[in-house]
């Protein structure tokens, strides 16, 4: 192996140059891949690119790499600097699905194994056996859409209450309203109990039986952050407060933003802040929040966990979950619903059913709903905190805390401004830069730094 070369090859960036929307950030756009999935797909590009520029025979990418080879062949002048490095012009072949082609490509792919195997060790199937980010998951999707499942459903309780009002006609005649609605509540209460309990046990199940080197266990900070409360913002907050106590921004008097002066060795997060107060000047909060949310290096942390939330919600042990808790509820409701129709038929009051009804309609809509985010901000989250974390603590930074604390660990002069926000006493006003306003906000230090004044 030339360790050389290899060397090179590991310090190539191709970010260079860096930009709103580099290399890595538009991959990492265009697939919705995570952070570190991003990093660790560049990393097995260049592998194969290192392979490829030193055998004599055909390799071929998988189909992960391929998509991070297609993305470099783009960037055109990065992509001749890496062959420059490589010292060789590497072509990118495509199939025509010709038979004598396709057994070439059979032939390249064992061949790349084995010269992958020598060089760098087994290959990781996360990147070389499946086509997605998704698919180490291993989660077979449902056969029955979930709202599908739901209208049919519906359907199938309002046909089960013919017979049921028969049934049940000749024993609610001797019950009086009261006795039966607190009897129904001592028949919900555990029953709501007993569910919630077991739903929660197999969504432990499910989390802790991904793959240990799935993206899932790789999560950075902000992305697990997003994943718990589903705010973009909470994330952007951390990039802020980081800047903030580091003094490479401030919150003026007149509570806008501004630079103090320049910092080297940011992350993206960071740049991408400093780089829109240095393009608008000083801003208010709500403004520089609104315009961050919009930015790739912001945005993808939403794109690749919906995502997720949304393959997920499409797999088949989700549904199981969600047909049992549909189906349990769905059952519970047609004790009342015919309550209702005997009420009616016999001409009784049925103002209390009416609520009751209505009260568990409301009930069960809320409980589907918090089934539908609790394996995110709660499940999830828990693995880490419980089980990811205590093996990295080496490792731990200020973001982590941030993830395991909340706010409390922000900067003390950014909690008024998200306390404004949050209650809409501050509406951000105008975001545009001027020269004397910067002055009065953020003093004589700032309008030194060029950061704030005037365009």
């Amino acid at each position: 192996m030339n360790e050389t070369l290899w060397n090179k090859v590991l310090q190539f960036d191709p970010d260079d140059p860096t930009g709103e929307y580099s290399f890595s950030v538009r991959l990492a756009a265009e697939n919705r891949w995570t952070k570190d999935f991003t990093e660790k797909a560049i990393l097995e590009y260049k592998k194969f690119m290192f392979l490829a520029a030193g055998s004599d025979s055909m390799v071929s990418p998988s189909a992960i790499v391929d998509i991070v080879w297609h993305q470099h062949l783009i960037f055109s002048q990065s992509y001749a600097d890496f062959c420059d490095l490589l010292g060789k012009n590497i072509l990118h072949i495509p199939s025509t699905h010709h038979k004598a082609q396709a057994e070439r490509f059979i032939q390249a792919i064992t061949q790349t194994k084995n010269i992958y195997n020598h060089h760098f060790g087994q290959q990781p199937e996360n990147f070389w056996l499946y086509d997605t980010m998704l698919s180490s998951l291993k989660l077979e999707p449902a056969k029955l859409k979930i709202g599908h499942f739901a209208i049919y459903g519906i359907l199938v309780v309002l046909i089960m209450c013919i017979p049921f009002y028969y049934l049940l006609k000749p024993v609610y005649i001797h019950i009086d309203n009261p006795y039966f609605i607190l009897s129904f509540i001592a028949l919900l209460l555990p029953a709501h109990v007993i569910l919630r309990l077991y739903t929660k046990s197999r969504f432990k199940q499910i989390a802790n039986g991904f793959d240990k080197e799935s993206f899932i266990y790789y999560l950075k900070p902000f992305e697990i952050i997003y994943l718990k409360s589903q705010r973009l913002a909470d994330a952007i907050n951390g990039a802020i407060s980081e800047l903030i106590h580091d003094g490479i921004i401030k919150i003026g008097a007149d509570r806008r933003l501004c630079i103090l002066g320049e910092a080297e060795g940011l992350s993206a997060e960071q740049l991408q802040v400093v780089t829109v107060l240095q393009d608008r000047g000083n801003i208010f909060y709500a403004r520089l929040l609104q315009q961050l949310e919009t930015k790739a290096v912001f945005s993808n942390i939403a794109k690749s966990i919906d995502l997720f939330k949304s393959y997920f919600r499409q797999s088949k042990p989700y549904a199981k979950l969600f047909y049992l808790n549909f189906g349990v509820f769905a059952v519970l409701f047609i004790f009342p619903l015919v309550r209702l129709a005997t009420g009616i038929s016999r001409d009784k009051p049925i103002f209390q059913l009416a609520i009751l009804l209505v009260l568990f309609i409301v009930f069960v809509i809320n409980q589907l709903n918090r089934l539908n985010q609790y394996f995110f901000s709660h499940t999830l989250p828990h693995l880490y905190e419980k089980t990811i974390l205590p093996k990295i603590k080496d490792d731990q930074d200020w973001r982590w805390d941030y993830f395991l604390y909340g706010p409390a660990v922000l900067t003390v002069s950014l909690i008024p401004l998200l306390n404004e926000r949050s209650s809409g006493i501050y509406n951000g006003g105008d975001g545009g830069s001027g020269g004397s306003s910067c002055g009065s906000s953020c003093g004589s230090s700032c309008g030194s730094c060029g950061g704030c004044g005037s365009d």
